[in-house]
């Protein structure tokens, strides 16, 4: 993948060569999910979030081969939701997703698909994975060090999207490392959580800061109404974190234990 000038850099992913595409699920349905391994070395797929008997999980006990091809069934038992799938092979789960491998899990209910919610996925209903990652002078993943540099939405170094003059939807994933994420738009512009890992909240809260940390998801709405032919920014607000949270400018409970600020940035572009 070119993420940056000079070599390119060697990536994994789903059904491509970076993360992978989202599935879309409905409540109470039974699915099979045919894993071929391609890599050339062991991994697993784990539904993260995901009710699954542990057969078919995708942890550490049910390694798939390389070249070989696991296919788990199990009934989708969960309310409306977002979720996401990545590796989970003993000491090598953080390897092989920093190095692409993940993707969206979003599962549809009836009641769900009653409200007024934006839905249009990639129109009005947008999914943002955001991982850190560092790189070497080769321009290569570095995997195990927490000095991570770059901050990459959706697998690109600068990223925007064209969305309509509406309310829209964002799918957030954490999917760094260790990075605790403290979300917001510029110019403290409101916004509104309707969603957690568990599903759909009770009623709406407004929020100018959300705190994400690994692996954990919320969906929020946007109102874009006000905003015809502007931009506005999703920032993390790293500086803004108290000590002792890795993302935080000092995550240690030491001087001398600092890490860079990372302020992942996403361009809401209205049309």
């Amino acid at each position: 993948m070119p993420f940056l000038p000079g070599p390119l850099t060697q990536t994994m992913g789903v059904n491509g060569t970076l993360l992978g595409p989202t599935i879309i699920l409905q409540q109470g349905q039974t699915v099979t999910m045919n894993v071929n391994n391609q890599l050339g070395e062991p991994s697993t797929i784990h539904w993260h979030g995901m009710h699954v008997p542990p057969e078919a999980d995708g942890g550490p006990h049910t390694p798939i081969a390389a070249g070989d091809t696991w296919s788990p069934s199990f009934a989708v038992l969960e309310r409306a939701s977002t979720h996401w799938y990545h590796p989970h092979l003993h000491m090598h789960t953080n390897e092989q997703v920093v190095k692409g491998i993940a993707g969206l899990i979003i599962v549809r209910d009836p009641l769900e698909s009653a409200l007024a919610l934006p839905r249009t996925y990639g129109v009005d209903d947008i999914p943002l994975v955001l991982q850190t990652k560092q790189f070497d002078a080769n321009n290569q993943v570095v995997v195990g060090d927490a000095l991570d540099t770059h901050v990459l939405v959706n697998g690109t170094l600068d990223p925007y999207v064209d969305v309509p003059g509406q309310v829209v939807r964002l799918r957030l994933l954490n999917g760094a490392s260790e990075r605790v994420l403290n979300l917001g738009l510029t110019g403290n512009h409101a916004f509104h959580q309707i969603g957690t890992d568990g599903g759909l909240l009770a009623a709406p809260v407004q929020l100018t800061r959300l705190r994400l940390a690994p692996g954990e998801r919320a969906e929020v709405l946007v109102d874009l109404s006000a905003l015809q032919g502007q931009s506005i920014e999703l920032v993390s607000f790293a500086s803004e974190l108290p000590s002792a949270i890795y993302g935080a400018a000092q995550p240690g409970m030491g001087a001398g234990q600092t890490i860079p600020e990372l302020h992942p940035r996403t361009r809401l572009q209205r049309k």
